[in-house]
Formats: structure tokens, C-alpha cells, sequence
């Protein structure tokens, strides 16, 4: 080997021992017991991930907003004090005003024949017996001619048995002509009896002229005309209703329960009902629960009667129904609006010395206005009532600020 490559070569060795040095140099010392591990938590931006699993809420420490009683003031948030309540459940539900089917009646035509007037209009209040579709039909004269012979056969066998009556009291006749025109007279008037019951059934009066087609259809009790489908001049049978009347001074509200609910409800219990742009609230009580499911909807149906006045409520108008469950006392409660959610959980903000803490509770029942605390919270405490949504913003801002 030369003297030059011996000259290199050590040269090499010693820049060597120079990067190891400088290398042992820069390394850390190791971290002691207490302190083992902390820089493995600090992301990026230096915040301590330790506690901070994903998806976990954050720690107490971290849910307090400051804030003075100035700013409390100017954001305007209502501070009140948990207390106990009378809470009386409510069922809020959607529901339709529906005409009652128990005082409604769909009018057919007595038989085939053709409408020859329709003296009321849709929406036209009628009184019970008057004239609402006059028919012309063949068969209602043929029924009032059937009557008129069975009247005629009815005089004639009673002019019989009078005159054979006579002639048996005379012993000019036999009995058995007595007893046969009883018999004819017995069965003549059967014969009116059976034409006269099924003009009545029909609803189609005697008149003086026995072959007359014209009948009267005649309105059956109080109501509103609701559906009016027949006009002059229209071929109509049996099966096809000429118009429809409905008693409005009484409507059905119903509303729609869904299944878990059901156990909820029952006849006889209170509802307060909110019908369209009515003012107010109805007062009425539970008078019907369905025994089964709708197949589409899966809900029941609960009823409530309602008395209309002056025609407030209207078969198809929309309402909702808050069912009222028997009130009873909780020993905490608070402001509805007070209850904010935060992942996935509800919480209450609780008045510290410096602003608010989120404080996490577990609901109960409410009754729409003011709702139970059952646990996580306190009688007496002071919390946020109103303006909640506000602390829940800035815990919020907070929040995303420390995920930076």
C-alpha cells in the first residue's frame, strides 16, 4: 500500500468518528419515570392528546365558557334555578278533522231513471226533508200503478165480503162464501201493504196520480251538502250516489298514534287540539283507539269528537293533538329549551363563578314546556333557561379552536 492511500484512508476513519460524535451529541437524554412517553401525545401543534379518544366528549376542564355578567346580560340568556314540578306528558301528534260518518249519508236514486233537477249546490245547508234531486223513472211508475191495483183489488174484496156477509146473515149463501171472500180480502190487503212498504223503503211517496215517474229525493236529517256529483239530464241507477250530506255541527279529529306509543293512550283520557289558523286550543277527550294498524302507516287511529260551532272546523283541515297523560310531581326540573345535545349527549349549562359548564344529565318526562331531570343535576341549581343554543355555539367554537 503507498503512503497516499494510507494518508486517505485514515482520513476517512477520522471524518467518521466526527458524524458519530456529533451524532451522540444531538440524541435527547432519557426521560425520567414521571415524564416517560409525554412528547408521544403532543400532535403537531403541541396539544396533549391523552384523554382525547376519537369520537369521545370532551373533559369538563374543557366545556366551561367565561363569561361575565355583562355578557350574559347583553346575549340576553335567562338564568333559573332547577327546581321541582307538576308535569302532566303530552303526546304530541299530527292529526285531520274529518266529517262524522255516523251523521254522514250518501243519497242513491231509488231506481234507474233520469235526473230532472238539482235544486242545492255544493256546500248549501239543507234541513232535513227538503228537496234535493227529483228523478224521472219508469219503475217508480210502474211501483205506484202496482200500488193503485192493489188499492182497487183491496175495495172490491171488501165490497165482496160485505155483500156475502149480508147474504150469510140472510141464509142465503153458504159459509164457505162467507169464508172465501174473507180470504180475498185478507190477501187484497197484503197486497197494499207489500206495494206501500216498498215505495216507502225507497223513499218514494204515493201521489194522487198512481202512474207518475217523478220522485223526490229528500234530504234525511241536517246538514251541508258535501259531494254533488249528479246534474240534470243524467242517467243514474242504484249504485251511483247522487249526492252526499253530512252533519257538521259535530266532526272527528283523528290522530295518528304510532305503535310504541299506543301503550300511551286510552279512551276517556284528556286532548287539547290545534286546528289550522284556529286561535287556541279545543278541549276534548279520547272517545275511540283503533284496534289495528294502518298497512302503510302502521299507526293506530285515536278519536276525538268535537263540537263544530258556527262550522270552524273543516273535514280535511289539518290539526295536531297533545293527549295529556295524569300529572305528577318531579322533583327536578328544568326549562325545555335549557337542554342542548353534545355529542350525543344532553346536556344542561350550569352557572359557574367565571360563565357556564356543559353539564351532562339524563332526561325524563316532559310535558312541552318544562322537562324532569333525572340524574346530573340538582334542585336548586342555577343553569342557563334560555339563550342555551348560544352557549352551545361557543362551546363549539372552543372545541374546533383546540383541534387546530
Amino acid at each position: 500500500m503507498s503512503r497516499k492511500q494510507t494518508i486517505l484512508i485514515a482520513l476517512m476513519c477520522a471524518i467518521a468518528a466526527i458524524l458519530a460524535a456529533l451524532m451522540l451529541w444531538r440524541q435527547p437524554p432519557p426521560a425520567t419515570n414521571g415524564e416517560q412517553g409525554h412528547e408521544s401525545h403532543e400532535d403537531a401543534h403541541g396539544h396533549d392528546d391523552r384523554h382525547q379518544e376519537a369520537g369521545a366528549a370532551p373533559e369538563p376542564a374543557a366545556r366551561g365558557i367565561a363569561m361575565s355578567e355583562a355578557q350574559i346580560k347583553a346575549n340576553g340568556i335567562a338564568i333559573d334555578d332547577a327546581r321541582p314540578d307538576m308535569l302532566q306528558e303530552r303526546l304530541h301528534l299530527p292529526a285531520q278533522v274529518r266529517a262524522n260518518a255516523e251523521r254522514t249519508v250518501a243519497l242513491a236514486a231509488p231506481a234507474q231513471g233520469i235526473v230532472q233537477s238539482v235544486p242545492v249546490s255544493l256546500g248549501s245547508a239543507v234541513r232535513k226533508g227538503q228537496a234535493l234531486v227529483v228523478i224521472a223513472s219508469p219503475a217508480v211508475a210502474q211501483w205506484r200503478a202496482e200500488l193503485g191495483v192493489a188499492r182497487q183489488r183491496l175495495a172490491l174484496a171488501r165490497t165482496t165480503h160485505e155483500r156475502e156477509r149480508t147474504l150469510w146473515e140472510q141464509r142465503i149463501s153458504a159459509r164457505q162464501d162467507l169464508d172465501a171472500a174473507a180470504a180475498a180480502l185478507k190477501e187484497a190487503g197484503i197486497g197494499v201493504q207489500a206495494a206501500r212498504q216498498r215505495l216507502d223503503a225507497l223513499g218514494i211517496g204515493a201521489t194522487a196520480d198512481s202512474v207518475s215517474s217523478s220522485v223526490t229525493i229528500r234530504a234525511p236529517l241536517d246538514g251541508v251538502v258535501v259531494d254533488k256529483p249528479a246534474v240534470a239530464g243524467q242517467a243514474v241507477d242504484e249504485t251511483k250516489p247522487l249526492l252526499t250530506i253530512a252533519d257538521l255541527s259535530q266532526v272527528w279529529v283523528e290522530a295518528s298514534v304510532p305503535a310504541d306509543s299506543l301503550a300511551q293512550v286510552a279512551g276517556g283520557m284528556p286532548a287539547r287540539v290545534s286546528a289550522g289558523a284556529q286561535p287556541g286550543e279545543l278541549e276534548g277527550t279520547v272517545a275511540f283507539v283503533g284496534p289495528v294498524l294502518g298497512e302503510a302507516t302502521r299507526m293506530a287511529t285515536a278519536r276525538i269528537v268535537l263540537p263544530n260551532h258556527a262550522r270552524r272546523l273543516r273535514p280535511g283541515m289539518l290539526a295536531t293533538v297533545d293527549l295529556m297523560g295524569q300529572p305528577s310531581n318531579a322533583p327536578v326540573t328544568v326549562a325545555n329549551e335549557a337542554i342542548q345535545t353534545i355529542h350525543e349527549h344532553k346536556v344542561v349549562f350550569v352557572r359557574t363563578a367565571s360563565g357556564f359548564r356543559a353539564q351532562d344529565v339524563v332526561t325524563g318526562r316532559s310535558d312541552g314546556k318544562r322537562t324532569e331531570i333525572v340524574q346530573g343535576l340538582a334542585a336548586g341549581t342555577r343553569y342557563a333557561a334560555g339563550g342555551s343554543f348560544l352557549l352551545k355555539a361557543d362551546l363549539g367554537k372552543l372545541d374546533a379552536g383546540h383541534e387546530d
